[in-house]
């Protein structure tokens, strides 16, 4: 568990300790927000400690801050050990458990004094098996049965899938969902409609006039290998890959209001009841009810508008200032897929001693699938030669025969296919090495039509030496693009340290572009940091370091990172048309 997830948890517990034990809403909201940011932080807390940075971090109070600093310098914080004293251990064990918050995890750890965290859900699991929550007055038989079968699927450890891979699980289930009559439309729902980088649960929304038949229908699933819960508007399978589904009904009138309550995100859906509590409203997934009378939505846009704001875009609904721009109707128009001419990081199949991983596609297969995306151009930038073993004179060789290669097979594809459409660019991913230099002589350099520079060794560096390092291989005149900039492989590898406000700033003055990679177990940049560059005015592109021809279909993962950090067209260097990209090249 990293730093931050660690930090983030402890406010969270706090958080419950404060709503369980003084139901100040005011705090608990403030704490679950910090946590929230602290999760979502590029770089380590601890990093921004040690900086005297904290107080920089949205969402942290002067008094958290303190905290935290308390935390950091002595590994505790008195007054947060004073409050988790306050409730019994094991509470914490049971709000892991799904559908299960801190007011009931509370009432169950004290009522059967569970104050092991190791052992509170082995001796629930007994408890209910010697039918002993009945004892409780308000743990109904459905309550029951409830908790019974969320501990029968409980997935603790079991970590977040990559949003390509919830993707595919959701995409073929949808599919068969949509070939039914009764399906007037269906929807992915929470964090897999947000497109995060990682995705928890998959949860299915369909909307149809006949709620019952609809059911049996997406229960008739052929991918089901058994029905965990049933209902009449939810229902939760296992599938015989043995991930877990749920599906959620929706009628028409109400489709708008499901698809809003159950995407998320929980802070953005807790600031929107706020407002509605200020108009004397309250909302649900059937609508927004006020007094006696139900509202109903058949779109999210009707929902947004009645509480006095623009409909805001799935991918911004984290509570980071969404809100407030769309009550002044003031949301950025985000780029869509549509808008990429062309995609510069691709490598292909040429054969030579690479430093890393070469492409198993042709150019002939690239060219024909940059064509079946719309694109104007596309560049290839193959890996550098590797550096020791080869003398500067067999490196240029390498890289002549390379582009004579590439020209060639492009000039014999344009006659094959009788079409000019596509531009080339031969351009090359150059390694950063540990000190700042590049992988290639300023000669080699300047042979190519552009340079793509990555850090791909050495990731353990501190800030200091790691902003520098950029910069310092940024500062070629042939280096246009920072690929894959924090370096992260989600759930593999933590992103490097490394001040990017002052990179960004640079960039923004030196007319770099920094990429965000749509590799999707890369998705780097980090959506927060896309916000920053943006607001700084820094040029980004949507590549897919594309290792096969298929990957190059990954480019809506990028896409929709962008989006999250709120990037437009404007933003995006591979909007641009083939002839207005020449002036960036330039």
């Amino acid at each position: 568990m990293t730093v931050n997830r660690e930090t983030a948890q402890l406010l969270e517990r706090v958080a419950a300790v404060f709503r369980v034990k003084e139901g100040d809403t005011f705090r608990v909201k403030a704490y679950l927000n910090a946590a929230a940011v602290i999760d979502s932080l590029t770089e380590p807390l601890d990093e921004l400690w040690r900086q005297q940075k904290l107080d920089t971090v949205p969402g942290l109070g002067k008094a958290l801050v303190g905290y935290l600093q308390e935390y950091f310098s002595k590994g505790k914080v008195q007054h947060f050990d004073s409050q988790l004293k306050k409730v019994p251990a094991g509470m914490f064990a049971l709000m892991d458990i799904r559908g299960v918050g801190p007011m009931t995890a509370y009432k169950l750890a004290r009522k059967f004094h569970l104050s092991d965290k190791k052992t509170a859900i082995h001796r629930l699991q007994q408890l209910i098996k010697d039918d002993k929550l009945g004892k409780i007055e308000s743990f109904k038989e459905r309550s029951i049965e409830r908790l019974t079968k969320s501990l029968k699927i409980q997935t603790i450890g079991k970590g977040r899938l990559l949003l390509s891979d919830a993707l595919s699980i959701a995409e073929d289930y949808l599919e068969y969902l949509k070939r039914s009559s009764l399906t007037i439309e269906a929807e992915p729902l929470g964090s897999l409609r947000r497109r995060l980088s990682t995705v928890g649960d998959i949860d299915l929304a369909l909307n149809t006039k006949h709620p019952e038949a609809s059911m049996k229908h997406a229960l008739s699933y052929s991918q089901i290998s058994s029905v965990i819960t049933k209902g009449d508007k939810v229902s939760h399978v296992k599938l015989k890959n043995g991930f877990e589904v749920d599906i959620k009904i929706s009628e028409p009138r109400d489709w708008g209001s499901l698809l809003q309550h159950y995407t998320g995100s929980k802070m953005h859906n807790i600031h929107l009841r706020t407002i509605a509590k200020g108009k004397n409203l309250s909302l649900s997934e059937y609508g927004i009810k006020k007094g006696k009378k139900t509202n109903h939505f058949k779109t999210e846009k009707d929902c947004y508008r009645f509480l006095g704001m623009q409909v805001i875009p799935p991918e911004l609904r984290e509570d980071t200032g969404e809100i407030g721009l769309a009550q002044k109707n003031s949301l950025p128009e985000l780029i869509e897929l549509g808008d990429i001419k062309g995609d510069l990081h691709i490598h292909s199949n040429y054969d030579f001693p690479s430093s890393h991983d070469q492409g198993v596609s042709s150019l002939h297969e690239i060219l024909t699938k940059a064509e079946e995306l719309g694109y104007e151009y596309i560049g290839i930038s193959d890996h550098n030669p590797k550096y020791s073993g080869l003398s500067e004179k067999e490196t240029e060789k390498i890289l002549m025969g390379r582009k004579k290669f590439l020209e060639q097979d492009f000039h014999a594809y344009e006659k094959r296919v009788k079409n000019r459409g596509i531009k080339l660019l031969i351009g090359m991913e150059i390694d950063i090495r540990p000190d700042g230099d590049l992988a290639l002589s300023d000669k080699l350099m300047n042979s190519l039509d552009y340079a793509i520079v990555s850090i791909h060794s050495s990731f353990d560096k501190g800030m200091d030496e790691n902003t520098d390092r950029i910069i310092n291989a940024l500062s070629h005149p042939k280096a246009l693009i920072l690929g894959h900039p924090t370096g992260r492989l989600i759930n593999r590898r933590d992103p490097i340290v490394a001040d990017w406000e002052k990179i960004f700033e640079f960039s923004a003055k030196s007319k770099k572009i920094i990429e965000v990679n749509s590799y999707p177990d890369r998705l780097d940049l980090p959506d927060d940091l896309i916000k920053t560059a943006v607001s700084k005015g820094v040029k980004l592109i949507i590549n897919t370091d594309s290792h096969d021809v298929d990957h190059m279909d990954g480019i809506k993962y990028g896409v929709w990172q962008a989006r999250r950090g709120y990037a437009t067209k404007k933003d995006i260097v591979n909007s641009l048309t083939w002839k207005n990209l020449q002036t960036v090249l330039k």
